[in-house]
């Protein structure tokens, strides 16, 4: 179940909504290329793997076709705005009927510490809810302790792998699971 949310972040200050227009996409699309950047940056020892996981052509892909498997009604891309400035990102996209992957999460380093990345976690449980999933899962690096940490905060639990996972990855990518 999902935990108790009464004494989180305060959306107020905050414009979570999501990405549609062609200005709100570009922004995403900017913060999806951040995050990458970002990623290969921050853990130089594990540029390999990085690049195994994020297949450049494919996430070029990705980033061009926005919304892509982020569209409704089956996926959501949201964005945190404030004073017209794209603070970060997240996106589900759907599994099967009942369960939906995070996908995406990503909050500059300018703007971590201020709730944006629980604004955008919580907004997307609530729509992922809305949506009639019953189960959230994401995966992410073991080396993104911060994200680890919010997400198990939320609620989230540590699981196998589920997918097909290759060899070279399992040590380095945690799977979590979180029931709405």
């Amino acid at each position: 179940m999902l935990a108790d949310r009464s004494a989180l972040v305060d959306h107020e200050a905050m414009d979570v909504r999501l990405a549609e227009s062609d200005a709100d996409l570009a922004e995403v699309g900017r913060l999806f290329r951040a995050f990458l950047s970002w990623h290969r940056e921050r853990h130089v020892s594990d540029l390999e793997l990085i690049d195994a996981y994020f297949d450049r052509a494919a996430y070029d892909r990705e980033v061009d076709g926005l919304p892509g498997a982020y569209a409704p009604p089956d996926g959501c891309l949201l964005a945190g705005w404030e004073s017209g400035l794209a603070l970060g990102c997240v996106a589900y996209q759907r599994l099967d009927a009942e369960s939906c992957e995070m996908k995406r999460m990503f909050v500059p380093t300018t703007a971590r510490g201020r709730g944006v990345g629980r604004a955008l976690a919580e907004e997307l449980l609530t729509r992922a809810g809305a949506a009639g999933y019953r189960t959230m899962y994401l995966d992410t690096s073991v080396r993104q302790t911060e994200a680890i940490t919010l997400y198990r905060d939320l609620g989230f639990t540590e699981v196998a792998p589920y997918y097909d996972v290759p060899e070279e990855m399992r040590g380095w990518l945690t799977f979590f699971r979180l029931d709405l």
